[in-house]
């Protein structure tokens, strides 16, 4: 019986620090499902090379010079809305944060943590999910309690935020229901509700729509 090969996870660098991008490339480098296909110092590189190389995977610094990352994210996820981004900043806590997930990052890391959790991070937003540090988290939290009107959707109930959270924190449906004392079944539903209603059909997108419409998740 022939073993069916596993496609690695083809990624791009975009950094203007060439030596920080030889780092990326020598732990990615370690996993050997993952592939570095191609790098670039500034945004119109990163298109040109993105368009090349077409990657699953796309890792990018939000200080880009000229065009930054986060307009950078915002153009490539509007022409290619299924490839992975995994925005990378220099701040522990960066209010740029919010932005960035709000303009279609999956992910968002420290420079500081990327040895240590840039594996993890690439493997959860290739499995569909967002990957957000717990400062990244806390910088998009400070990001939406201090939008003026940021206080809840009101399209969205109060048990369908709650789904909405443990769909954002990874959690399966079993987990989200225990947590919830329902059936799994109800969760599928409730899920169903929020595809609906936000017209966001997967985890990653969910995620993305309550940054952008500033909702509070209890």
């Amino acid at each position: 019986m022939r073993v069916k090969a596993v496609m690695p996870v083809r990624i791009v660098l975009v950094d203007d620090h060439r030596i920080l991008r030889d780092g990326l490339r020598l732990r990615l480098k370690q996993e050997p499902d993952f592939e570095v296909v191609g790098e670039a110092a500034d945004a119109p590189e990163a298109y040109a090379c993105i368009e090349r190389t077409k990657p699953d995977l796309v890792i990018m610094d939000l200080k880009l010079p000229g065009e930054n990352g986060i307009s950078a994210t915002r153009r490539i996820r509007a022409t290619r809305p299924k490839i992975g981004i995994i925005v990378l900043t220099s701040a522990v806590v960066d209010p740029a944060a919010h932005e960035a997930m709000a303009a279609g990052a999956n992910g968002f890391l420290c420079k500081e943590d990327a040895s240590e959790e840039l594996v993890q991070a690439v493997r959860v937003v290739m499995s569909g999910k967002v990957y957000l540090t717990p400062d990244g988290a806390t910088a998009v939290a400070q990001a939406l309690s201090a939008k003026p009107g940021a206080a809840r959707e009101p399209a969205l109930s109060e048990r369908e935020l709650l789904v909405l959270k443990g769909l954002a924190d990874g959690l399966s449906y079993k987990e989200i229901a225990d947590q919830l004392n329902v059936s799994p079944k109800s969760v599928e539903t409730y899920r169903a509700r929020l595809v609906k209603k936000t017209g966001c059909a997967t985890r990653a997108e969910l995620v993305r729509y309550a940054v952008r419409k500033g909702i509070v998740i209890p």
